[in-house]
């Protein structure tokens, strides 16, 4: 049974929808080399926060947790994206010559290539001009300056998604899962690259947005493109794979024939389902309701917490990803259940109930090429033992 399409998002506005600054995000904020000229500037905006970054500065750098052997596998990745986020991968000038296509013939080519080049979700909807970051906040040689202002002008996206191996996402917190988000960035690079130089090879503007150069925030736009729905932790949960996805996203003024947005009934499950939030070691994901956010109601998560855990592990963690009943394997059992979640109310209530009283558990397995074994990994228990706020 295929997700049910709707005609319009099922989060909900309040207000008036407001851009979200860059040079605000936790990420950002943790790269600024401790007191150089950008963290001058940002803390002199906003000083309140500067003892944050502080603290930041003394914990160690994503990436670093595990043998160092493995710690490297992830950096040879992160090198490439930074590579994959120059200007001139992701931005460029279009072909003088125009070539016209129908808005329908050109979504099946661009969702066909994607799909050649390795894409297992394709989907389209249009840019929210909400949903562009107003300022730069993450800069590298190469790439866009800090602080600037962004004006992308497109009025439509296109959408790629590729699954995480469960396998290594189990592993989480440790190194191995760290490699696997980092890989799944890696291939979206590039997917969304290619993407984007066709489009402007046939006279259109294009721009790809990849984890090492982003002008929008992804997952907003990949709702409205029907990808999935927004889980519990702000991460996208999707029908085929869960929230064990990493997604991308080419923007364009070429014109595309839309996708709808999709009810799968994440939305409902999440509001009874509080696993992700409870085996959370910082507290990070909200237990309770939603909150107002820029004009939207959703769950808030503590970003500086969820950051700050990572710092400590030296990964991105992922706890939340590999525990969320929505990322099991689809199995035969599975999938009947998943039928009856998309549709009914009480399933959703037993599924969860079932899924805590089983009380999984994550079965930490190295692969044989990993030197580091999950016995040596010693990371945070939790957020008041190690007092990380």
């Amino acid at each position: 049974m295929a997700a049910r399409e709707i005609e319009t998002p099922k989060y909900e506005i309040v207000g008036e929808l407001e851009q979200f600054d860059e040079t605000d995000q936790v990420m950002a904020r943790g790269e600024l080399a401790p007191d150089g000229e950008l963290w001058r500037r940002y803390y002199g905006e906003h000083p309140e926060r500067e003892g944050q970054g502080r603290h930041w500065a003394k914990l160690p750098r994503m990436g670093t947790g595990g043998h160092s052997l493995d710690t490297s596998i992830v950096g040879s990745r992160i090198w490439l994206l930074k590579n994959l986020g120059r200007e001139e991968f992701v931005e460029g000038v279009p072909a003088s010559r125009r070539s016209v296509l129908d808005p329908k013939r050109a979504t099946v080519k661009l969702k066909g290539i994607a799909r050649n080049l390795g894409a297992a979700l394709v989907r389209t909807g249009p840019l929210n001009p909400a949903w562009v970051y107003s300022r730069v906040g993450r800069s590298r040689e190469g790439c866009q300056n800090y602080g600037t202002s962004i004006n992308l002008s497109h009025q439509h996206a296109v959408v790629v998604a590729i699954p995480l191996g469960r396998a290594m996402i189990a592993a989480a917190p440790h190194a191995p899962a760290m490699v696997e988000v980092w890989s799944a960035y890696v291939r979206l690079a590039s997917i969304a690259g290619v993407l984007a130089q066709y489009i402007r090879s046939l006279g259109y503007s294009a721009r790809a947005h990849n984890a090492g150069n982003y002008q929008a925030a992804m997952v907003p736009i990949a709702v409205d493109a029907g990808i999935g729905e927004v889980g519990r932790n702000g991460i996208i949960i999707t029908e085929e794979y869960g929230n064990a996805i990493k997604i991308a996203a080419v923007t364009t003024d070429m014109p595309l024939a839309y996708d709808r947005p999709v009810d799968i009934g994440v939305d409902e499950f999440c509001a009874d389902c509080t696993i992700c939030a409870v085996n959370c070691p910082v507290g990070a994901i909200p237990q309770g309701g939603k909150s107002v956010i820029r004009g939207v109601r959703k769950f808030k998560l503590n970003e500086s917490a969820c950051y700050s855990y990572c710092r400590y592990a030296g990964t991105d963690c992922g706890i939340c990803l590999s525990v969320c009943p929505w990322t099991r394997p689809r199995t035969f059992p599975h999938n009947l259940v998943l039928r009856g979640v998309e549709r009914y109310s009480l399933v959703r209530k037993l599924a969860i109930k079932a899924d805590t009283l089983l009380g999984r558990k994550q079965k930490i397995v190295y692969p044989d090429w990993f030197e580091g074994q999950p016995g040596e990994w010693k990371g945070a228990k939790t957020w008041e033992e190690f007092n990380l706020l």
